[in-house]
């Protein structure tokens, strides 16, 4: 009995969570009627508690209404069966007790003697519980005193076991022996207690109405747990305080609070791909952009007054209000609720302020530590940028070490103080232009403006939509192809070694690379058009010769490749358009374009200017190449301040 007394409280926790309502009415009725059209119950499916008694008044003057607590009532043997779904095996021997404590259950017998009379209650047994014995109902009755009771109303209600109460009789007082009742209060006030001393021979029980009573005239208006008290009816339980009522606490209110939309935690949080850590992807950086609400100001809350169970008022202190603060870069919404980035940079928290920075510093080399960067400003790296490493940046990059097989994308400038050693594999994109020491084995260059270099571009493809210059005193072309809009310069160009080193000029690389992907796009889609032509021709002739009887699967593959075919058809006129277009563009570009070697230019070397074509067979000293009538033609160089011009 004790595990099953364990499972009720449980249930008492549980009944906490269920859906309620407060209602009032003039009457306890009233405002229970209220609350079955609230929740679109029976009275049968609700409990409740009352917070606030009634009172009628002084001649309908005065008077207050009931407050009650109302919720769905929940069936008890679904509670058990919920809470016991959740037990691990080592409750296994308790679930059972309750299991078999439900399922069979004894009868009961209950009697109470009032003013109307001596009512009995007897209750049927469940599963194989044993039934109320007449012994047990007879030595109740002897127990408390009754004498004058019908004994047909007696075997009947013993018979039956309906488990309503039903009028046996009467019983001569003695208000000596009458249950009474005292109440205890806590000293904060916020729970009542109830003491419940049983009557003796001849004595009345105490009626619900009259435990209510005793409540009110003990002041305990607030917070009346009615379930309980109609509990303490059939179960009453003597000379123990009872908790049955508690006040309502005092909810203070909620400070104002700031809602951070970026991680504020100094914490570095590593991402996990398939299993592994990618130490890489450290994402320490937090990129913002212009209008970007970076924080939100929750407002304080007034909260909410308490009672004390007789009924004080116990008020609620309001939250402190918080204002927000402009940082740099960032400014406060005209309601004052929200901080917004005013500039694209990485937002961080500095103290209270919120702050957006346009330039990224990173006080050392990228690598493990710092992971790749990505970033809505300026990078500048005082460092070096290791193998396998990204910087990827919407303003300027400026590292003050070297670059090894990296990936830079940058929408400005890119300029390494020292030299990108790619390894075959580096790739650089630059919105503008790139500027380095030295270029070595970099799989991809593409700039919009012009890369400039110190000392040696070797053995890398690069495209500069408008020149390519080698500046330093030790300016070097060799090996790779280079190919700019306007002009490659250098003091030497190739090598004695004769290694092959392409350089083209007068053309947009952009276009032309673009050309070439037009190309192979339309060359593919001719030879997948000619498959499905094929194709469709046969089943073509399937359907002039099956006419009605062509299967409607085959239909289905027959529409299929129409569709398919039409779409192919576009596509192929859609690329030679485009490619037209950029022929076009590429015929009307000036004749403009020069390759000069400041110093000499070696065997082996192919100078492109247009579509002609120059084979560099033996050594030119202090020359330039230049399109005269369709041709490549070797001039002078005429010595010009401008080599090494563009130096930063």
């Amino acid at each position: 009995m004790y595990k099953l007394k364990m499972m009720l409280n449980k249930i008492i926790e549980e009944e906490s969570n269920l859906e309620w309502v407060e209602t009032t009415g003039k009457t306890l009725d009233e405002a229970l009627e209220n609350a079955c059209v609230e929740l679109d119950s029976s009275l049968s499916e609700l409990d409740y508690e009352i917070i606030e008694s009634g009172d009628k008044g002084i001649f309908g003057m005065g008077g207050k209404p009931y407050r009650i607590k109302v919720y769905r009532a929940k069936d008890t043997m679904e509670m058990l069966k919920s809470f016991m779904s959740g037990m691990n095996k080592d409750d296994m021997e308790l679930q059972l007790d309750l299991e078999k404590e439900i399922k069979n259950k004894d009868g009961e017998v209950f009697l109470r003697a009032v003013d109307s009379g001596v009512w009995l209650k007897i209750t049927k047994c469940v599963g194989d519980g044993m039934p109320v014995a007449d012994t047990e109902v007879y030595n109740l009755i002897n127990y408390r005193g009754v004498k004058d009771y019908d004994e047909k109303v007696l075997k009947k209600i013993i018979k039956e076991a309906s488990g309503e109460y039903v009028k046996i009789g009467t019983m001569k007082l003695n208000p000596l022996n009458d249950g009474s009742a005292n109440v205890q209060i806590s000293s904060d006030k916020m729970k009542a207690y109830l003491m419940l001393m049983p009557p003796k021979q001849g004595g009345y029980d105490l009626e619900l109405d009259q435990i209510r009573s005793i409540l009110k005239n003990n002041s305990v208006i607030v917070g009346i747990k009615e379930d309980i008290l109609n509990t303490l009816i059939d179960y009453p339980i003597y000379d123990k305080p009872i908790l049955v009522a508690e006040g309502i606490k005092v909810q203070n209110g909620r400070d104002g609070l700031i809602n951070y939309h970026f991680n504020t935690s100094k914490k570095v949080e590593f991402q996990e791909h398939n299993g592994q850590i990618d130490y890489k992807s450290i994402n320490s950086i937090q990129n913002v952009v212009t209008g970007q609400i970076l924080a939100t100001k929750i407002a304080p809350t007034q909260g909410e007054a308490g009672r004390t169970v007789d009924g004080e008022m116990l008020y609620a202190k309001p939250g402190k209000d918080i204002v927000l603060v402009e940082g740099k870069n960032t400014q406060v919404s005209e309601d004052g609720l929200s901080i917004i980035a005013s500039t694209n940079g990485q937002v961080n928290l500095l103290g209270t302020k919120v702050n957006v920075d346009e330039i990224y510093v990173v006080n050392g080399d990228v690598n493990l530590k710092t992971g790749h960067i990505t970033f809505l400003g300026n990078v500048v790296i005082n460092g070096n940028v290791e193998d396998n490493f990204n910087v990827i940046a919407e303003g300027n990059i400026e590292i003050k070490g070297s670059v090894g097989k990296c990936k830079l994308e940058a929408e400005g400038d890119i300029v390494v103080s020292q030299g990108i050693a790619g390894k075959g594999e580096a790739t650089i994109r630059s919105g503008k232009s790139l500027y380095a020491k030295y270029i070595e084995q970099v799989k991809k260059i593409e700039v919009t403006e012009g890369v400039y270099v110190q000392d040696a571009i070797m053995h890398s493809f690069v495209d500069a939509t408008k020149e390519i210059c080698c500046v330093g005193k030790r300016a070097t072309i060799v090996g790779g192809d280079l190919r700019a809009g306007e002009l490659i310069k250098s003091l030497t160009i190739g090598s004695q070694s004769g290694t092959e080193t392409i350089v083209e000029v007068g053309i947009d690389p952009k276009k032309r690379q673009q050309l070439v992907e037009l190309t192979v796009e339309n060359e593919n889609a001719y030879k997948q058009l000619e498959q499905l032509e094929i194709n469709f021709s046969t089943l073509k002739n399937q359907k002039k010769q099956m006419k009605e009887k062509f299967p409607a699967e085959k239909q289905e593959t027959y529409n299929t490749l129409n569709e398919e075919i039409n779409r192919y058809k576009k596509v192929i006129q859609k690329t030679q358009d485009e490619m037209s277009d950029i022929d076009k563009y590429l015929l009307a570009l000036k004749d403009k374009g020069r390759v000069v070697a400041a110093k000499i230019v070696y065997p082996q070397v192919k100078i492109y200017i247009k579509s002609s074509m120059l084979q560099i067979r033996t050594e030119y000293k202090k020359v330039e190449f230049v399109l005269d009538n369709g041709e490549v033609n070797v001039v002078p160089y005429k010595d010009e301040k401008e080599l090494g011009s563009r130096t930063r």
